[in-house]
């Protein structure tokens, strides 16, 4: 199980993808018409494509692009991104495949707006996934969108409670789930091959220089780029590169740093494992900026323990030294049973028993995610049944890497309360803190219920 880089995983995946998809694609289909008949998304014929419109195209972005390309059963018809190189490569793609009459937008009230769209494709920064997916709901359209849900445990509630509300279709892209050794090691879990296991690992390691993104520049807003529209319900700062694009996730105003990013994908899988109805009862954080001298606020070492009913989870996090553990690779989990060890990443999963004959060793190499989530999504939209990682499923797992950035900021151990989903008990300061964070109030007239934005 070899160590793989991120960056490097969607860089290949993504061009691969569109790549072949331009390639395979535009010679059969450029002269089929790009639209049909205006019908919700809950009639979608079994042989009827299904439209799709994209808001965010960079990395993840541009792989969700690709898989509706690649598919036959799927056409984009419209594309949005505020930055205007991500908008004409996404629109240029499309037409070069089939369809020629793609649309092209800045603005995501304009995809929405399109009666003709089945499926709304959220892959923005993630302070941009809320407002979308609340209007695509209003709009009753079908939803995929990037993790973690939101940026807030506020948001993410009011996005489970639209999606259910109007009844549509939602998968989150914490793809894992649906790649077939994910799933066998899963089960190996449940099934108590390595015994009870009352203590999980996950981690992300990097191996960023000491400068990290850089000195901060005296810049312009670039050309075309409406800065006050990125920045949205958020604070109003001026123009920063290390702000935008890829780098937003390591400023606490938009994301959570690696906390929210690898975490929802390591911690989901735990959270699978060890069962979905358990939730944390304690959460400490621990850790901070201590190498890198970058403007970024989100910590470059991060320890976080869970205490579940029955087990104990740690998260760990460093950006300046990517050496794994115990020799493995710079991402993974372990599930540390009494009768052994599966240990699982993207490349596999390896079972290692305590001692011998206490259980059967097993392993396994890695599967393909990405096209089978897909493909589990467009099988419920015709359905109208559940996808694997279904809103409920992404809020659960989001909501447990939001404690633990929320405990990182009250610099405190916090419990929890489940049926208000607040925290409470302990220092009333800290407390206070951390649940000011995960409701953080929107601002420059954007808010969470219609019309969204007051001029």
């Amino acid at each position: 199980m070899s160590s793989l880089s991120r960056r490097d995983l969607l860089t290949r995946t993504a061009q691969s993808v569109l790549a072949s998809s331009v390639g395979f694609s535009g010679a059969i289909r450029a002269e089929e018409k790009p639209y049909k008949k205006l019908q919700p998304p809950s009639v979608v014929g079994a042989n009827e494509r299904i439209l799709t419109g994209h808001i965010g195209i960079g990395a993840m972005g541009r792989m969700n692009l690709g898989r509706c390309i690649d598919r036959k059963d799927t056409m984009p018809v419209a594309v949005c991104d505020l930055w205007p190189a991500h908008r004409d490569f996404a629109a240029d793609a499309v037409r070069k495949s089939w369809n020629p009459n793609v649309s092209a937008h800045v603005y995501l009230e304009e995809i929405i707006e399109n009666r003709d769209i089945d499926v709304v494709v959220v892959s923005t920064p993630d302070h941009w996934h809320a407002l979308p997916v609340l209007m695509a709901c209003d709009a009753r359209k079908d939803i995929y969108c990037e993790k973690p849900l939101a940026t807030t445990i506020r948001e993410g509630r009011a996005m489970v409670d639209a999606v259910r509300r109007n009844e549509v279709v939602f998968q989150a892209g914490t793809m894992q789930r649906s790649g077939k050794h994910f799933q066998e090691a899963v089960e190996l879990v449940r099934s108590g091959h390595i015994g009870k296991v009352p203590h999980a690992e996950a981690w992300i390691y990097a191996s960023l220089p000491p400068q990290g993104m850089g000195p901060v520049l005296n810049e312009q807003v670039p050309e075309g780029l409406d800065w006050d529209r990125f920045l949205g319900w958020t604070p109003r700062v001026p123009y920063n590169s290390h702000r935008f694009l890829s780098n937003f996730r390591w400023f606490l105003e938009y994301s959570g740093g690696f906390m929210t990013d690898w975490g929802v994908h390591l911690i989901d899988i735990v959270l699978w494992a060890q069962g979905e109805e358990k939730k944390p009862k304690t959460i400490a954080a621990s850790g901070g900026k201590f190498v890198l001298t970058d403007d970024r606020n989100t910590p470059d070492t991060l320890d976080v323990l869970y205490e579940f009913d029955g087990y104990s989870l740690h998260f760990s996090n460093r950006v300046y030294n990517a050496q794994p553990p115990y020799g493995n690779s710079d991402h993974g989990i372990d599930f540390h049973g009494t009768l052994g060890t599966l240990r699982l990443n993207r490349n596999g999963y390896e079972v290692i028993p305590l001692a011998r004959d206490t259980c059967a060793p097993k392993q396994s190499g890695g599967s393909e995610q990405h096209a089978a989530h897909w493909e589990n999504f467009i099988q419920c939209v015709r359905g109208r049944t559940q996808p694997i990682c279904n809103v409920e499923v992404c809020h659960n797992t989001s909501t447990v890497c939001h404690m633990g950035t929320c405990a990182y900021v009250a610099g405190a151990m916090l419990e929890w309360d489940e049926r208000h989903e607040c925290f409470h008990g302990g220092d009333r300061k800290a407390v206070r803190v951390a649940n000011d964070f995960a409701s953080r109030p929107y601002a420059n007239g954007w808010q969470l219920s219609p019309p969204y934005h007051k001029a």
